[in-house]
């Protein structure tokens, strides 16, 4: 009899092992996505105003395949408030905010808008950086 019950417990043993690694094996992956995703990028607007034609470089509002973004509307926020519109609900949004259309709603979303944009450019113009790293720069000491 007992020989009996140790052969009905091996199967369920089995499978529940199985789902025991299946489940360690998903969180641990879990936890290496979140840790290996990238810092937000600094970027410096001031170094771009040098090298850049004009602010419509990179701003846009196309329509009809014309870029019709008022210049004026770029002069009515500092540079340096370009992340934190971009971080705002959209009741909140400005005209000059990119996630105002880049939303997740959009064909190009945000992380897309700015691959594209920012990318392209450097490219184009063989300067500036291409590869992940050297846009999202790690803090010190968190490498």
């Amino acid at each position: 009899m007992d020989k009996m019950r140790t052969r009905s417990c091996v199967p369920s043993l089995f499978i529940l092992a199985v789902l025991a690694l299946f489940t360690v094996a998903s969180s641990a992956g879990a936890q290496e996505a979140a840790t290996k995703q990238r810092p937000a990028v600094s970027f410096p607007h001031e170094m771009h105003f040098d090298v850049a034609d004009d602010c419509l470089s990179c701003h846009h509002d196309y329509q009809d395949g014309e870029n019709v973004l008022d210049e004026d509307l770029l002069m009515e926020t500092e540079p340096e408030e370009t992340m934190e519109l971009n971080s705002m609900d959209r009741e909140e949004l400005s005209a000059v905010s990119c996630i105002a259309c880049h939303n997740d709603d959009a064909k190009t979303g945000p992380m897309d808008a700015y691959h594209n944009q920012c990318i392209s450019c450097h490219e184009a113009e063989k300067a500036g950086p291409v590869m992940c790293g050297e846009c999202h720069v790690r803090p010190k000491g968190l490498e």
